[in-house]
């Protein structure tokens, strides 16, 4: 098992000297407006942790210390308890969604929630697309790590978790046969105490240093140069509540793409805007790809997207404390917090039961469709000189007219010798009458893919351009 909780300590602090202190100064970014004392995941977060597997209709416990085995479906139940020392939830046995995802608020000296008991999520749930996992469920229990697995005809989902007070501590992978993508909804919990209610915020320390470039390499704030411990500033999505100003939250994804939701936005406008709603957050994940969360400093860290993995893939690259931390305030501004709650993007809606566990109902269906995919016309090269750059060409769907306004997204593959995708970058949407998109790129050879966005969903990538290059 590979989730990744990195074993440097400290605060949420500006860790890195120099240009990064600059930048956060310029942007207004002062120490006063980062959060309380969080600490980084190390060691120490996952001291005593360790889970065990309950059946919920009988209590009994299926599993429970370091093992490595086969549990038939039955002897779990419909769904069953992953219980541990800082950390549980449940499992969905037929799809492994997962529900009811909470801190326990345990004692440690890296706990986040300030020693209270903290729903953070509601439910993920995987869309099978109406098949079912039907096989025994394949168990590992380390010292402080779970990984189960189940499979059906044609899909199987692994999750691996580890019971820790903060850092990268939770993942699911889908594997389909046909290759295709798995649509993952998360749904935030709504607790019964207002101040506990976890939501989605736009972190404006993050948009406070958009563009500008920030990490232990970095020489210019303007232009880097870009690297590992070199990252440009980008927007964050971040989850935080009203109780505690440890607790932080993101979704961390691997061969994943956001489902926008463009009717979504801050709760003061901001322009671009993230388009995520404050409850839920939507991804399609590559088959062999990877989406969890991480918490506590993890979370608000700046870091290069993950790197493309398909197979044993890592919640977070290692990367030694090299990077910018940026924290968040306490409490959040109202007006970066993301509404409205829920979009008309189809999602699976959580209701509450009478024991108060939460199920999930069917799908519900939002008026129109989203759009169709995009027909993808030759790349064509920057040209020498100047900025550097190379420019993606599409038409439009043939039902854009019927689909409403469409917009377009287009997604940059750098590709190294074998063709091997070694870097991504995605626009930010552009107008419904365009056709092209000039992107500044770093120098390389790129692929480019192109996709359309309308307020009910967004279409499918097109297929891998021409390869050209950024020059």
């Amino acid at each position: 098992m590979k989730i990744d909780t990195k074993h440097d300590r400290g605060r949420f602090v500006r860790r890195v000297a120099g240009p990064m202190v600059l930048a956060l100064a310029t942007a207004g970014v002062a120490a006063g407006a980062l959060s309380g004392p969080a600490v980084a995941a190390s060691s120490d977060a996952c001291l005593g942790g360790g889970y065990r597997l309950v059946n919920l209709s009988t209590g009994a416990v299926v599993a429970s210390g370091e093992q490595q085995t086969t549990v038939s479906a039955a002897a779990l139940g419909d769904r069953f308890g992953v219980r541990g020392l800082y950390n549980q939830y449940d499992v969905r046995a037929s799809d492994f969604a997962v529900l009811d995802y909470a801190f326990t608020g345990a004692p440690n000296e890296e706990d986040i929630t300030g020693g209270r008991f903290t729903p953070v999520w509601a439910s993920k749930v995987p869309d099978l697309e109406g098949t079912t996992l039907t096989s025994d469920v394949s168990v590992e229990i380390g010292e402080d790590e779970l990984v189960i697995m189940r499979s059906g005809s044609g899909d199987s989902i692994k999750i691996q978790s580890k019971d820790c007070a903060q850092g990268g501590i939770f993942q699911m992978e889908p594997e389909r046969s046909d290759g295709g993508l798995t649509r993952m909804t998360h749904t935030l919990a709504q607790p019964a105490d207002p101040a506990l209610r976890p939501f989605f915020f736009d972190n404006p320390n993050f948009r406070a240093v958009v563009g500008q470039f920030l990490g232990d390499d970095c020489t210019s704030i303007e232009t880097g140069p870009p690297s590992t411990f070199c990252v440009e500033g980008r927007t964050r999505v971040n989850v935080a509540n009203d109780f505690s100003p440890d607790f932080v939250v993101r979704d961390s994804s691997q061969v994943a793409e956001q489902v926008l939701q463009p009717e979504c936005n801050t709760a003061v406008p901001v322009t671009p805007s993230v388009e995520h709603c404050g409850m839920v957050s939507i991804w399609d994940v590559a088959s062999g790809g990877r989406m969890g969360f991480v918490t506590g400093e993890d979370a608000v860290e700046l870091a290069n997207p993950p790197t493309e993995c398909v197979q044993d893939c890592q919640a977070q690259n290692q990367v030694r404390g090299r990077l910018a931390v940026l924290g968040f305030p306490f409490p959040v501004p109202a007006g970066s917090r993301l509404t409205p709650p829920t979009s008309n993007v189809l999602v699976p809606q959580p209701v509450t039961l009478p024991n108060g566990s939460t199920q999930i109902a069917g799908p519900q269906t939002a008026a129109g469709s989203a759009p169709s995919t995009p027909a993808l016309r030759a790349a064509v090269s920057g040209r020498r000189g100047g900025a550097v750059t190379a420019t993606a060409r599409w038409r439009a769907p043939s039902d854009a007219r019927a689909a409403g306004a469409v917009r377009y997204q287009v997604r940059a593959l750098r590709v190294g010798a074998h063709g091997k995708v070694v870097d991504r970058k995605v626009s930010a949407k552009t107008g419904s009458s365009a056709r092209s998109q000039k992107m500044v790129l770093p120098r390389g050879a790129y692929r480019f893919q192109v996709r359309a966005v309308n307020t009910v969903g967004t279409s499918d990538w097109t297929k891998r351009s021409n390869k050209v290059r950024a020059r």
